[in-house]
């Protein structure tokens, strides 16, 4: 049980940062993200901001998405043998990156 609260915090930080990068404007443009992507998709009233429970509910299905990835054999829980087998895929996936750069797959 310790584990999915960890990796839900963990998953939820890395949300968050995204939002803080999200927002940045780059050579005067706004970012890709803020104009087409998650914060747009949460906005799900469409009246152009986003409440709290808007944001809230983004997340919330990103954890759940993320938990549904991790839990392979959908038991609704997340083992060892599925905490190794994320570790692997994400050394791979680090390992891809830092040799062929990130945009690449």
């Amino acid at each position: 049980m310790k584990i999915i609260h960890i990796v839900t915090m963990a998953a939820l930080a890395l949300g968050l940062t995204q939002l803080v990068y999200a927002n940045d404007d780059v050579d005067g443009k706004q970012c890709e993200h803020m104009k087409h992507g998650m914060l747009q998709d949460a906005d799900t009233n469409k009246d152009g901001v986003i409440s709290r429970d808007e944001f809230m509910a983004a997340h919330q299905a990103r954890m759940n998405k993320m938990f549904d990835m991790m839990d392979t054999n959908h038991d609704g829980k997340i083992d060892q043998a599925e905490r190794d087998a994320m570790k692997a895929k994400w050394k791979d996936h680090k390992m891809h990156d830092m040799e062929h750069g990130p945009d690449t797959k």
